[in-house]
């Protein structure tokens, strides 16, 4: 929120504006979230939240499947260039940075 404007909640219709304070000119506004007519606003909200449970548990075990994925090609990088090192018979240290100075 900018310090020259506010927002302001209408009594009447629900609607939320965000107005200019010094000259009353409306910037912004939303429309009030329309309820369903009937049904049951408990029974919908643990629907809704098992529905996000479910996405939840897909996407995390997605997760560490993706993570086993990773660890396994890193591994197979490391393992790879061990063999070109010894392939070529290279026995020379890296280069330590801390010799630099």
């Amino acid at each position: 929120m900018q310090e020259e404007t506010m927002f302001v909640d209408c009594p009447e219709c629900g609607v939320r504006m965000e107005i200019i304070r010094k000259t009353g000119k409306v910037i912004k506004h939303w429309e009030k979230l329309k309820k369903k007519v009937g049904g049951d606003a408990m029974k919908d909200a643990l629907l809704k939240m098992s529905e996000n449970k479910s996405k939840l548990d897909k996407y995390f075990s997605g997760a560490g499947q993706s993570m086993q994925e990773k660890k396994a090609e890193l591994l197979q990088k490391f393992e790879q260039e061990k063999k070109r090192i010894h392939d070529e018979g290279d026995t020379s240290r890296p280069l330590n940075p801390m010799d630099l100075d």
